[in-house]
């Protein structure tokens, strides 16, 4: 598997990879985290998900690679205002399965397309995926809205969840 070993940027974010000391730091608890990351970690975001960062590298995961995170950092204001997940799926080879989260006083800004988005390219262009899932629940209107900015298509909708693919193409179309 191909991991994230470096910073990705955008304009407005730095997408920090979490590495084996920052899951550490994580573990440690809000103050450690903020330190190790170099930025502000609001106490909101931190109660919903350092306890995700703190086990994104682990052997807990048993034979299956654990997720990979990136944390992002608003760059001007020095503050965690989400992170994004992916990892590979057990479906295929080179297909990968991505989340994203953002601070409930963050949303609604393009955050989410932002972050997400270069993780995606990250995920094309280097880690040379063929595919990338999303899943969502069917009444979350925003990350409906996100996917399809992102360029997802719908690919099935079982229950109450939606599941969504990306592939180059579809990408590239996006931005034609």
């Amino acid at each position: 598997m191909v991991l994230l070993d470096r910073p990705l940027y955008t304009p407005r974010l730095r997408l920090e990879p979490v590495t084996p000391a920052l899951a550490q730091a994580a573990r440690a608890g809000q103050r450690a985290f903020a330190d190790s990351i170099g930025a502000d970690a609001p106490s909101e975001w931190c109660a919903a998900n350092l306890g995700l960062v703190a086990r994104s590298i682990s052997n807990a995961w048993g034979p299956l690679p654990a997720p990979t995170r990136a944390i992002a950092v608003h760059r001007d204001e020095g503050a965690v205002i989400g992170d994004v997940r992916f990892e590979p799926s057990l479906r295929a080879a080179r297909e990968f399965e991505i989340g994203y989260s953002i601070a409930r006083a963050r949303r609604r800004q393009g955050y989410a397309v932002e972050a997400a988005g270069a993780v995606i390219d990250w995920l094309f262009e280097e880690a040379v995926a063929d595919t990338i899932l999303a899943g969502c629940d069917a009444r979350n209107l925003a990350s409906v809205r996100t996917l399809r900015r992102l360029g997802f298509w719908l690919d099935s909708t079982p229950g109450t969840s939606f599941w969504w693919v990306l592939t180059p193409e579809l990408r590239s179309a996006l931005r034609a």
